[in-house]
């Protein structure tokens, strides 16, 4: 017998969670379903874990963003959204407080790297479609978060967020087993 495992996509996913979490009674905020799915990894039993333990760790029966994101060790979206307004608008003083920022608390100045990648692929995404379009790829994203990424992406000019991300890209990779990763970070 050959049983072909595969991941799940995300779409399918996130749908099937949404329909666990309102079967069980469960409340979560927008964008709490994107995250967990995200780090699942496309695993059903990685996903369903990291959903258990962010309901344990809620206070009450619903599941904040601001909670899930602190839990599962992402870049809160107004830091994300503090670097990409820097970016666009060239304040070179504004980026580096947020980097700051990020070393100050304490996050994981890869994990940031990380989040910056996946916003930056987000905007690209979301300035070659439209909001409408961009709602089809970025399923579980509440609509004003789309807004707010498309009307960051007009900030860049044609080619300056691929230029950016080959850049935060290249950064990431050298990151790794890096003994000074703030030093990559502010460098970036």
């Amino acid at each position: 017998h050959h049983y072909p495992f595969r991941l799940i996509a995300p779409g399918a996913l996130i749908d099937y969670v949404q329909q666990l979490c309102e079967s069980e009674g469960v409340q979560v905020e927008p964008g709490v379903l994107a995250l967990v799915v995200r780090s699942g990894g496309g695993s059903v039993r990685d996903t369903l874990s990291i959903l258990d333990q962010l309901i344990a760790g809620s206070e009450s029966t619903q599941v904040t963003l601001e909670r899930a994101t602190g839990l599962l060790g992402f870049t809160s979206t107004e830091l994300i959204d503090e670097v990409v307004n820097a970016l666009g608008s060239g304040d070179a003083a504004a980026a580096f407080r947020a980097t700051d920022r990020v070393v100050q608390t304490g996050q994981d100045p890869r994990r940031f790297v990380e989040d910056l990648l996946e916003r930056l692929r987000d905007l690209i995404v979301i300035s070659a479609t439209s909001v409408q379009g961009a709602s089809a790829v970025f399923r579980g994203v509440p609509e004003d978060q789309l807004d707010s990424m498309f009307a960051q992406s007009q900030a860049f000019g044609h080619g300056q967020l691929s230029r950016i991300a080959d850049t935060v890209n290249s950064t990431l990779n050298t990151m790794v087993g890096a003994t000074a990763p703030r030093l990559h970070l502010e460098l970036m």
